[in-house]
């Protein structure tokens, strides 16, 4: 029998009958990729807009992403407010992620984005709190770019505000999302494409955007390596006795240049990521 023939009778369902069971079964194993390479644990998440509907986006519900198996373990959101599409009735099980706001605002601030993935990643956090800019050190980091932007919440707290740092309402996410423009785009809101592909998020995280799925989710693990190799560097400079500023991370044009390689790398790594998710038994997908 095949997927679709099983899926049971809520309106997310009836569409993915209709087209939308692959789209969504990579949402799954993006979800198990970015577990397996430790990017998420318990909590940690990636989006996808609708293809088929603009005006919403899909993400997890409640489960951690290494347990997200089913239709049942997602929900659809609209993007203009990041309200639940699906009435509450038909996923009684799930709790939505305060932080889906993340994944809203940037949505409905650059409509040429298709994929948000959000992150906590220890590796990256130092960047966030530290005066140590986040440089990209290697070709496959070279969407990092010249310059990534820290976003500090404290900057947009309210006085009655509960300040747990979470992205937890369209206020904070709309403030996220701009963090992704340059000052000067910030002014019109014009530009449909982010200036930044990356964002840290003090005492947080980091988010980061894609034109696909895999694209988000090959910048969120290479984001993680690069903080890694970053660090090593700066510890290994910092033994010699040697300044960190003699580092040569890649120049604005060299970082500029990979990013087209970049773009070629995640279709050549997004295969070997699904074997090894689908190798491991912890991972299941019942759309595949």
């Amino acid at each position: 029998m095949s997927p679709d023939s099983e899926l049971p009778s809520t309106p997310i369902a009836r569409m993915v009958a209709v087209n939308l069971t692959q789209f969504l079964s990579t949402l799954i194993t993006a979800n198990h990729i970015l577990d397996y390479n430790q990017i998420v644990d318990g909590l940690g998440h990636v989006s996808v807009r609708n293809p088929n509907n603009n005006a919403t986006f899909f993400m997890t519900g409640d489960p951690p992403p290494a347990l997200v198996q089913s239709l049942a373990d997602l929900n659809e959101y609209y993007i203009s407010d990041g309200s639940a599409v699906t009435p509450s009735a038909d996923h009684a099980a799930q709790s939505p992620y305060s932080e889906r706001f993340i994944h809203q605002g940037i949505l409905k601030r650059y409509p040429s984005q298709i994929s948000v993935v959000h992150s906590h990643d220890l590796k990256v956090i130092p960047f966030g709190i530290s005066e140590v800019p986040f440089k990209p050190t290697y070709h496959m980091a070279g969407f990092v770019g010249e310059e990534v932007p820290v976003f500090d919440i404290a900057n947009y707290y309210l006085p009655n505000d509960t300040q747990n740092m979470l992205i937890s309402s369209t206020r904070f996410g709309d403030a996220l999302a701009d963090t992704f423009s340059t000052l000067a785009n910030n002014v019109t809101k014009n530009n449909t494409e982010p200036d930044y592909t990356l964002v840290l998020q003090r005492g947080h995280g980091f988010a980061t955007v894609g034109t696909s799925i895999e694209e988000s989710v090959y910048r969120a693990v290479y984001t993680a390596w690069n903080a890694e190799t970053q660090a090593s560097a700066l510890e290994i400079q910092n033994a010699y006795g040697a300044s960190a500023e003699t580092l040569k991370y890649l120049t604005p044009r060299e970082a500029a240049d990979c990013v087209p390689m970049n773009q070629g790398s995640y279709t050549k790594a997004w295969p070997l990521w699904q074997a090894q998710v689908e190798a491991d038994p912890l991972y299941k997908n019942d759309l595949i």
